[in-house]
């Protein structure tokens, strides 16, 4: 996910602020702006003026569409210092201890009044031959950096770090596909101050501040064609043209570049002399100052060095600013140390950062005060959410409980009509328990005619008949209003007279047919005897079983 980062830079000249991501491939800077200042408003990197620096601040905010939040502050000054110092080597978490004890040698100001800043370089061999670490260290003044940090604030920011800007040069200007063997020189000529920062491989190792900068070389044309500074500032953009006051506007400024060169040159031969330094390879320049006709080829025929300008627009997207390429150009010298402060530097390495501790303190407390709030609120949420859940619980509870006592209520109501339906039913039970054994103990005389009538074979004239019921053994009393199951019992008796004309072959098919009937059986029977022509009689006695039942039996069955 992109990266962004916001930076804010406040020189003698102008307010300027930038916006960039970061994230796969190129960097991208999404705004920029600037707004300038009123003359001595800044000095030597001391804010004189803090209302109109407040005021341009604001502006830039609001004219280039910068949101409020986290900012990059870079700062610079001659009460800002970078120095390097040979120290015993010490762990990582006692460096800033100890240079603090150190720095008494190297900080021309008072060290109560310093914010200071260490990073770890390299291990080397003293010349005790005992091994000692190689440490950068940035120091500036309280009164340098506590009303920057103030009007930053005041304007609505939250300056997260504040940070030397030759820092922020080596990060914008160096470049690893065409950077040179050894030693290079970055050196960014302001309105008011010159930083002169010299690196190895994006490693700064040299930082020196020159008090001298475009604004004496704008007084110097000022005083040779007798111009107020407006006009001697537009002069000085067009030193190319061949106007005869022009020539002495050139002659001017040459003249008054010789110093600010003089001071380059013996800055940069200083560091050659270091212990364990080689002499710088190129110089880069960048910074409105260094624009000035004729400013690189006159250094670079004094150092005897190669000097190009330096381009950081070059180096990332610019698509989103929708600008032309010659504003591009022109924009790039002034915006190297904004752009610079809000490009991030490598991860493993411990970036230089002069905020006061009391505002690091401040920054952690709200941090903390935010995030408890921020858990009070979702304890109060989530008390909230409890509460509301219990009462939904409850409430549906209560519904419950309602439609509960709705439906004993409808109960209630119908007990008396089930009571008096019990009771009758009762009745009917006792009812039944009387009457069933009577109905399934009687004959069921047209089922017996039906099957006497069935089982008699044609042929055959019944010519006599008597029929009677035959008393059934006592029983227990039934349990149940269920039919009793029919068995082989006999429950009446038939006595008959028959005769036929075929004699004995009949009597013998009529006797096979009434016990083969399943209800009737051949109890008894006389001889046969002649009673006509052609014709016999004989009397028998037929009992008739229990399948034969009542259907009346059905009838009178109750369910329990």
């Amino acid at each position: 996910m992109p990266t962004r980062r916001v930076s804010v830079q406040i020189s003698s000249s102008a307010v300027r602020m930038a916006e960039v991501t970061v994230g796969h491939g190129r960097p991208e800077l999404v705004r920029l702006g600037q707004v300038a200042l009123p003359p001595r408003a800044v000095i030597d990197g001391v804010i004189l003026d803090l209302p109109a620096v407040r005021v341009a601040l604001e502006r830039c905010v609001k004219e280039g569409g910068f949101s409020p939040g986290d900012v990059h502050v870079g700062i610079a000054g001659l009460r800002a210092i970078t120095r390097e110092l040979e120290m015993p080597l010490v762990p990582d978490s006692e460096i800033d201890a100890a240079v603090r004890l150190q720095a008494l040698d190297v900080i021309p100001f008072a060290i109560d009044r310093a914010l200071i800043s260490a990073r770890p370089l390299e291990e080397t061999i003293g010349a005790n031959g005992m091994p000692e670490r190689r440490v950068l260290v940035a120091a500036a003044h309280r009164d340098l950096v506590d009303p920057l940090v103030k009007i930053v604030t005041d304007a609505g920011l939250t300056p997260i770090s504040v940070e030397p800007t030759s820092s922020a040069m080596i990060r914008a200007l160096f470049d690893p596909q065409t950077a040179v063997e050894g030693p290079e020189a970055i050196v960014a000529v302001g309105g008011g101050l010159t930083k002169v920062a010299v690196h190895e491989n994006g490693v700064p190792h040299f930082v020196r501040t020159i008090a001298e900068g475009g604004d004496a070389v704008t007084a110097a044309i000022a005083g040779a064609i007798d111009l107020p500074l407006a006009d001697a500032e537009a002069a000085k953009r067009n030193l190319d043209e061949s106007a005869p006051h022009i020539r002495v506007a050139l002659g001017a400024a040459r003249d008054a570049s010789m110093s600010l060169i003089n001071e380059l040159r013996s800055s940069i031969d200083y560091y050659a002399s270091l212990t364990g330094r080689s002499p710088v390879r190129r110089v880069v320049l960048t910074g409105g100052g260094s624009r000035l006709s004729g400013f690189a080829e006159l250094l670079q025929q004094q150092l005897r060095l190669p000097v190009v300008q330096g381009s950081v627009l070059n180096r990332i997207d610019c698509s989103r600013l929708h600008l032309p390429p010659e504003e591009i150009a022109r924009l790039d010298p002034a915006v190297a140390v904004v752009v610079g402060l809000a490009l991030p530097g490598p991860k493993d390495v411990k970036e230089l950062d002069l905020l006061p501790p009391e505002v690091v303190l401040g920054r952690k407390r709200e941090r903390l005060e935010r995030s408890v709030v921020l858990v009070g609120l979702v304890l109060v949420v989530a008390m909230v959410g409890l509460g509301a859940l219990r009462f939904l619980k409850v409430h549906n509870a209560e519904n419950n409980v309602a439609s509960l006592q709705g439906q004993i209520t409808g109960i209630n109501a119908q007990i008396p009509r089930y009571n008096k339906v019990q009771q009758e039913h009762s009745i009917i039970l006792n009812l039944a328990a009387i009457s069933n054994p009577i109905v399934n103990e009687e004959v069921y005389w047209p089922g017996v005619l039906a099957a006497l009538t069935s089982a008699t074979p044609p042929g055959g004239v019944i010519s006599s008949f008597a029929a009677g019921a035959v008393p059934r053994p006592a029983a227990a009393t039934p349990t149940s209003t269920a039919p009793v199951a029919p068995s082989a019992t006999q429950i009446a008796s038939l006595s008959l007279s028959l005769s036929a004309e075929s004699g004995y072959p009949y009597f013998r098919s009529w006797y096979y047919s009434i016990n083969g009937s399943g209800t009737l059986t051949v109890n008894g029977f006389t001889g046969i005897s002649q009673v006509a022509t052609r014709q016999i009689g004989y009397s028998a006695t037929v009992g008739v079983t229990a399948e034969v039942t009542s259907p009346r039996a059905k009838e009178f069955q109750v369910p329990r």
